[in-house]
């Protein structure tokens, strides 16, 4: 019986042991995936949300960047834009926190592919923006490009990706 306590006290060692492993050195993709959760979670606002909040919260963007980022907006109906350099990425963020009382952004059917030097990673997703007061969301295909900027996930191209419809 004693045998039998200890080789099942060493089996939970070990799994308690694997499981902080995986908590404090998370992978590449997940890493990547939370760090788009925060992302969505840093673009959405609130309608109560003062002007100071409005400019600290789009200058909290600036970290889900690269210096160099490359944004290539296509969205039938609005046009084309293309924001290049994080400043510029900041700006569009504040005017569209100015313009919009409310938004809420959610990433959904992320998949996430790796380079093979684990330096850079693609990311295909669905962004699905919703203003409270339109009972409609707006759903984009979109693909974003991250890169490992000392030690951090940063995105450095974000692109509309065009569907079928």
């Amino acid at each position: 019986m004693q045998k039998f306590i200890r080789i099942a006290a060493g089996a939970i060692l070990i799994g308690l042991c694997v499981w902080g492993w995986f908590i404090l050195f998370p992978g590449p993709e997940r890493v990547i995936r939370s760090r788009l959760k925060n992302l969505a979670v840093t673009a959405s606002f609130r309608s109560n949300e003062g002007p100071l909040a409005k400019a600290y919260n789009s200058e909290k963007l600036g970290g889900f960047f690269s210096p160099d980022i490359v944004v290539f907006v296509d969205i039938s109906g609005h046009g084309q834009h293309t924001f290049e350099g994080r400043d510029i990425v900041l700006q569009a963020a504040l005017a569209a926190r100015q313009n919009f009382a409310e938004l809420k952004v959610e990433f959904v059917d992320v998949n996430v592919k790796l380079s093979p030097d684990k330096q850079s990673a693609t990311v295909n997703l669905t962004a699905k923006c919703t203003v409270p007061n339109d009972s409609d969301f707006f759903p984009q295909e979109m693909k974003f490009t991250f890169k490992k900027i000392d030690g951090k996930w940063l995105i450095s191209r974000a692109e509309t990706v065009k569907t079928l419809s």
